[in-house]
């Protein structure tokens, strides 16, 4: 091994550009970042106990590009059947990584395959060479510790021309050399992040042109699936994931005045959907009136939009119109528009919601949230969009499950008749409220939304 023995640790600040300058030089240094990075530390108590579960088939191994995966709609398609442990951390260079695997995160697992991509987070305070020296340092340790997993390293993917992207690209020709090992591949799909005029392309990034888009990680894990279909035996997954969980552009007024909005309050509660959360806010025979009376002391955010589906939810949240808030609890019902519009299958429609919980989770990281079922549609129980809408909402229940802050909430049972049929007085169309529905809607609801929001309860 390179580095029996450890010299004196230095230890650096979690975040990119806050790092005091620390070279490695001949030998790459394992450390923990200081305190008070305490998510870090949490972060790492977690994935110790993940980790001792034992079964994960998969690892994921680098900064805040690998961590910030796991909540993109796109890691349910290709991670949420498998058995993945995520150890990526926002932050960390090749000498956090070392300690972290030095220090319990993979003990008792034994994966088919790990995937590596590591050191841009280097880049600013160290050169190439010590970069390239941490990277295999990893390597080794990876060697020792699973030595029948294949090592899937990726080059380190490109950012803005610069000092960081010069250190990047000297570093990247350098690795090539450990696809010696009989463990390791190395993959460079860099060129993908780029125009064919040579520049990055925005649409693959986040605004700094550092973290991935939908779109960005589409282009990685889409690389990344023939290696972990190969090393599952399975067949690889579709190259274009269904549109229902990814991100589709869906600007135009409405949007504009949410961004306006979500600048003007500092929201508690926030509702998403389509046209039945929407009205919500229109007057007449629709449901203002209750809303003021239940919410409108709540500091509520409304942002159900007509027609909308899983796609648009995802992008209109990736777009600025929940920037800047940490509300309570977030009201999630969606689903409808893609079963009638789109005539999306239970399964695609599932998954969207899937993906927009990720979305909301992501953006909104301290909410609740109140997954509701879709609401009944129809005028009977034979109605073939409502049966295939209770087909996805009895796997709801599951999401709840996955996830400690997610709650499930079915109160449709309140909109029907003992038949099951859907009376015309609280729904005319049989799909959307009228007033009268609203206040059916708010009252189920209340007796969860006040003990999640931990308020008294609207009488």
């Amino acid at each position: 091994m390179l580095f029996s023995k450890l010299s004196k640790i230095t230890l650096c600040s979690l975040f990119i550009g806050t790092c005091a300058p620390a070279l490695l030089q001949a030998l790459p240094q394992a450390q923990a970042p200081q305190r008070p990075s305490e998510w870090w530390h949490q972060r790492h108590d977690a994935k110790l106990v993940e980790a001792q579960e034992g079964d994960a088939d998969i690892v994921l191994i680098g900064d805040s590009i690998t961590q910030y995966g796991e909540r993109d709609p796109l890691y349910g398609y290709y991670f949420g059947n498998r058995k993945v442990l995520n150890l990526g951390f926002g932050g960390d260079g090749t000498e956090q990584v070392l300690w972290r695997l030095r220090n319990g995160e993979l003990d008792g697992v034994q994966p088919k395959l790990v995937e590596l991509m590591i050191g841009t987070n280097n880049a600013r305070r160290e050169s190439a060479e010590a970069i390239v020296a941490g990277i295999e340092a990893i390597l080794d340790e990876l060697e020792a510790r699973v030595p029948e997993a294949k090592v899937i390293l990726f080059s380190v993917f490109p950012r803005q021309a610069g000092k960081e992207q010069t250190v990047l690209e000297a570093v990247n020709r350098e690795l090539d050399k450990f696809a010696s090992r009989e463990q390791v591949m190395h993959v460079d799909i860099n060129q993908q992040f780029y125009t064919d005029a040579g520049e990055l392309n925005a649409d693959l990034y986040y605004k700094d042109l550092l973290h991935l888009s939908t779109p960005g990680y589409q282009v990685w894990w889409a690389a990344l699936e023939s290696y972990v279909s190969e090393a599952l035996g399975e067949t690889p997954l579709p190259a274009n994931p269904h549109r229902a969980i990814q991100s589709a552009p869906r600007g135009g007024p409405r949007h504009e005045q949410k961004l306006q909005e979500v600048t003007e309050e500092d929201y508690q509660l926030v509702f998403v959907g389509d046209s039945i959360t929407h009205f919500w806010e229109r007057d007449g025979d629709f449901g203002l009136p209750v809303w003021e009376r239940y919410y409108g002391h709540r500091k509520a955010l409304n942002l159900g939009f007509g027609g909308d589906r899983t796609e648009w939810v995802n992008w209109r949240l990736q777009n600025g119109e929940v920037a800047g808030i940490d509300p309570k609890l977030v009201v999630l019902m969606i689903g409808t528009n893609n079963t009638h519009v789109t005539s999306d299958a239970p399964e695609e429609t599932f998954a969207g919601i899937e993906s927009n919980l990720r979305t909301i989770r992501h953006h909104m990281p301290n909410a609740k949230v109140l997954l509701l079922s879709i609401f009944p549609r129809g005028e009977g129980p034979e109605d073939p969009l409502r049966q295939t809408n209770e087909q996805i909402n009895a796997w709801l229940p599951e999401l709840a499950e996955r996830d400690a802050a997610v709650f499930h909430l079915d109160i449709n049972q309140h909109f029907l008749d003992a038949q099951g049929g859907l009376p015309r007085e609280l729904m005319p169309d049989l799909l959307h409220p009228n007033t009268k529905g609203y206040e059916v809607w708010a009252a189920a609801m209340e007796p969860t939304l006040s003990q999640l929001l931990n308020d008294q309860p609207v009488q």
